[in-house]
């Protein structure tokens, strides 16, 4: 299991990857509240050796296509993720043909993940806390498609996404291959009350060995 940043903040997106995070993911809602610019931010991240996904929204078929083939232009390896849609489907298996990698989000169920995988999507996001909005466990929805991923040996990669509490990330890290996180929950993981009260006594107590030893020394 691998992390995707979950954000089009730059300055949280640059703290993740050098902790480990290993790509970006975002959606036009966090580019529209961080003011940043879609091409530029792709440009700005295409080359860091990551995984990056794009998300490219359409009215039409082929507006879809004049969209990602800007993307492409930036970079053949940039993920291009889609909604899900029957047009969206189309353009998963346009791509696979042209080597294009694609990712399909908005994904609430088992028969829209299967449609999505029969299509040759590489990836799928699956939506957690939007679907326990509604009375779905989300959590269970990924336990469910991540077995039949396996059991029928498909190439799919699935990642958990909407992913709002400590209680859903760590349960999603069993079953799916990445998780889209948010960087809060990622920044809460260095501020376990055991682990900042272990290193305190870990730093006290080595203050004293180097005063002991600073005082033995000849």
């Amino acid at each position: 299991m691998k992390y995707l940043i979950d954000s089009a903040n730059y300055t949280e997106i640059d703290q993740a990857l050098r902790v480990g995070a290993a790509g970006v993911t975002a959606n036009p809602s966090l580019y529209l509240k961080e003011n940043v610019s879609f091409y530029d931010f792709l440009k700005d991240y295409h080359d860091k050796n990551i995984l990056l996904t794009a998300e490219v929204i359409a009215d039409d078929d082929e507006d879809l296509v004049r969209q990602a083939e800007k993307v492409i232009e930036i970079s053949k390896d940039i993920v291009i993720k889609l909604n899900y849609s029957a047009a969206s489907l189309k353009f998963a298996r346009l791509m696979q043909e042209k080597g294009i990698k694609t990712a399909i989000t908005l994904v609430f169920d088992i028969n829209q993940a299967m449609m999505a995988i029969n299509a040759g999507a590489d990836y799928l996001f699956l939506f957690v806390a939007r679907n326990e909005e509604i009375g779905v466990d989300g959590l269970e929805l990924i336990r469910n498609i991540s077995r039949i991923v396996e059991s029928k040996g498909y190439h799919t990669k699935l990642v958990a996404a909407s992913i709002r509490t400590k209680y859903q990330l760590e349960s999603a890290t069993l079953f799916a291959d990445y998780i889209a996180v948010p960087y809060r929950l990622m920044e809460e993981t260095f501020h376990h009350p055991l682990t900042v009260s272990g290193a305190d006594r870990f730093a006290d107590d080595m203050k004293k060995v180097l005063d002991t030893g600073e005082a033995l020394a000849p």
